[in-house]
């Protein structure tokens, strides 16, 4: 008994500090509920919301931009791979100890050439959906490639839309 009347201090603190631990367990267990997944979607059904709620589209022309984007989706993503393994390849053939400058060259030019081939599939994809719109959603569309492709709109139209007027950056100009 004399040990806990002389460090009658410490003793309390440490049942403190042992009833704290315990109700943050209690609590952890109690309070913490299994994460429920998110609803499963596609990405082409959530671009689509997207494209339908900055665009006010209506139905007729939500189901046509579906279409554009299945369509956009099916040509590009193969592109989109080989651009991804072309990357991977080029940086395999730097990490060897000689890398060969012609094969580097060959897959810098196949990387060219896959991102141009990818860069007509957008095109193609925003002329159609282009089509599909009125004026007024058209040059809605246009301010979200721009935003998309980092490139603010000129002359003050739209501009900074989506980045609720962030700074300008001198540096960045698309033309």
């Amino acid at each position: 008994m004399n040990f806990f009347h002389k460090n009658r201090l410490i003793f309390w603190v440490l049942i403190i500090l042992v009833v704290i631990n315990i109700s943050a367990l209690v609590s952890f267990f109690i309070f913490t509920k299994p994460r429920v997944p998110a609803p499963c979607c596609s990405a082409e059904v959530q671009q689509c919301n997207t494209f339908r709620d900055e665009l006010k589209l209506s139905a007729e022309q939500a189901l046509k931009v579906t279409a554009i984007n299945k369509k956009y989706a099916e040509t590009a993503e193969p592109i989109a791979s080989a651009i991804k393994q072309t990357r991977a390849d080029i940086l395999t053939e730097l990490e060897k100890q000689d890398p060969d400058t012609l094969r580097l060259n060959s897959l810098t030019n196949q990387l060219t050439a896959l991102q141009m081939k990818i860069q007509k599939e957008n095109i193609i994809q925003y002329r159609e959906l282009k089509r599909v719109c009125t004026p007024e959603q058209a040059s809605r569309l246009s301010a979200l490639y721009r935003d998309l492709y980092g490139c603010p709109m000129q002359g003050g139209q739209m501009k900074h839309r989506y980045r609720q007027g962030q700074g300008n950056n001198k540096n960045t100009k698309c033309e």
